[in-house]
């Protein structure tokens, strides 16, 4: 009966490397030990759900990895990973970035955090302007003496060149990043990854577990395309989007009061956005125009073509008092990977046919998936990966 229901109901699976991280824990003797639905269909499987299947090449074995397009959806179902992100499209001649839900949390990657949930890669921020709250756990950023209007003329293109060039990546008065997000990542077991991992990323941003707001937050994404500020008032739910030192949109929150809440901000996928609380209707998208270039600020004085900070200010007679910080990532994916050659010259869209999927570890940079071995046919699949029984720590539903 056992070897039944393993069979035909459920099983578990130990994880024996990293290309999962930090979704899935991989460890030839501690890894993540994940229980795998069986009663699952292909057929109900979409694309970003994590999937079992056996190795195309190595009888015996199994993967576990992330759809990232199948054969199936007429509309993507040619692939191209292009700066980290995934373009699809119904052929190589219309292939169109894919623009993921920023709240979609189960796809992104925590970069660094602090706060209750203990802190990985405090040496990432620049804590320099803030103080201890006056309660446990609680970090406070007094407000800057500035208004909007000094404010906003700390991000127009020659202020920000003269900044960078600096020994901090912000103005002073502001929490944020000390160096540029890249492609590291806070593994499953709560450590930073290895340094191999800093390689650039630009779709990122700030999840804010907020105990008292001020009157005027200010939330930057500091990208080689210029500094995207929101200037958010939070009792009037107003909120303006600055490019450098100009206006460039405006919109309108729900107005909330001074207490706790959530605030998530960032780029992701060519859109800007700012959310209040988690709820969609209190998201707000900016899709990032083609004239918000470099036109002021010429590339070549950056030390690197994708370089992102972020960073925050408090303007009023309130201050900004966080009880959890965490900085995120969008997935990250690269034609090329670690642990092995790069991908064939010239193989690049890759069309698939019906009953085809296409599969990508999470931790592009050491996975070996569907960039090596090719799409893999749905009928190899094994079941959907439903929780991790164990190590107890890390139990968990995915």
């Amino acid at each position: 009966t056992v070897q039944a229901l393993r069979r035909h109901v459920g099983d578990q699976y130990p994880v024996p490397s990293g290309s999962m991280e930090p979704t899935l824990h991989g460890d030839p003797r501690h890894g993540d030990v994940v229980f795998v639905r069986k009663l699952a269909r292909a057929a109900d499987c979409r694309r970003h759900d994590l999937v079992v299947v056996a190795h195309p090449t190595e009888p015996g074995q199994q993967l576990v990895k992330r759809i990232a397009a199948r054969g199936d959806d007429a509309d993507a179902c040619c692939i191209e990973l292009r700066d980290g992100d995934v373009w699809l499209g119904p052929d190589p001649q219309h292939l169109q970035r894919e623009r993921k839900d920023p709240l979609e949390r189960r796809l992104r990657v925590p970069w660094a955090r602090l706060g209750d949930r203990g802190d990985a890669g405090r040496e990432l921020f620049d804590l320099q302007a803030t103080r201890a709250g006056a309660a446990p756990g609680v970090l406070e950023l007094p407000p800057l003496q500035s208004g909007p209007g000094e404010a906003r003329s700390w991000f127009a293109a020659a202020a920000r060149t003269a900044r960078q060039a600096g020994p901090r990546a912000h103005p002073d008065g502001c929490l944020g990043t000390s160096q540029p997000v890249d492609a590291g990542f806070v593994m499953a077991t709560g450590v930073r990854s290895a340094p191999r991992d800093q390689l650039p990323v630009r779709d990122c941003g700030m999840d804010l577990h907020c105990v008292a707001l001020p009157n005027r937050l200010l939330a930057t994404v500091d990208t080689h395309h210029g500094a995207f500020t929101f200037d958010w008032q939070p009792r009037t739910g107003q909120v303006a989007l600055w490019h450098d030192a100009a206006e460039v949109a405006t919109g309108r929150l729900p107005p909330v009061d001074q207490g706790a809440h959530r605030v998530e901000f960032g780029h992701l996928d060519d859109t800007l956005f700012v959310c209040v609380d988690g709820a969609p209707a209190s998201l707000w998208l900016v899709p990032r125009q083609p004239q918000w270039t470099l036109q002021e600020l010429p590339r070549s004085s950056w030390p690197s073509p994708v370089r992102t900070h972020l960073h925050l200010a408090a303007l009023g007679d309130t201050p900004l008092r966080l009880q959890r910080l965490e900085v995120f990532r969008d997935l990250f994916a690269i034609r090329e990977r670690n642990a092995g050659l790069p991908s064939t010259p010239g193989d690049w869209p890759r069309l698939l046919a019906p009953g085809q999927w296409f599969l990508l570890g999470d931790h592009a940079l050491d996975s070996r998936d569907s960039r090596v071995f090719g799409p893999v046919s749905d009928t190899s699949f094994l079941g959907r990966p439903a929780a991790v029984l164990g190590p107890w720590p890390r139990q968990r539903w995915l």
